[in-house]
């Protein structure tokens, strides 16, 4: 069974992605983002996904991923906003893909299964 790790300092949201991914995947879910970067370092995952707002700091943290894990699969989730924009096309150098909120439990899963 392939390993995704979702971060979100939603509880909730971790909680209800864990539900509805959990018969097709091992999820591990955690709102600590230091927790994120220990697991991406020790761990063998096969997808991370990060729902977060973006900010430089994701910015440096994506890149750090990047660099360590060349090949794992990342995703990014959040609230588009016009002031942010410049970011998103940095962001999108680290990123497989980005999903704007609201998004579609749907759409994400057909993309998660070609991803992983």
């Amino acid at each position: 069974m392939k390993s995704i790790v979702f971060y979100s300092n939603d509880f909730n949201m971790c909680f209800s992605l864990l539900i509805y991914l959990q018969n097709n995947y091992k999820v591990t879910t955690t709102t600590d983002l230091d927790i994120v970067k220990s697991i991406v370092k020790t761990s063998d995952l096969d997808l991370l996904i990060m729902d977060t707002d973006p900010s430089e700091i994701i910015e440096c943290y994506l890149k750090d991923i990047r660099n360590a894990k060349t090949n794992l699969p990342i995703v990014l989730t959040y609230v588009f906003k016009n002031q942010i924009k410049e970011l998103d096309t940095k962001l999108r150098e680290y990123v497989n893909s980005i999903f704007y909120k609201p998004f579609d439990l749907n759409e994400i899963s057909m993309k998660l299964s070609l991803m992983v």
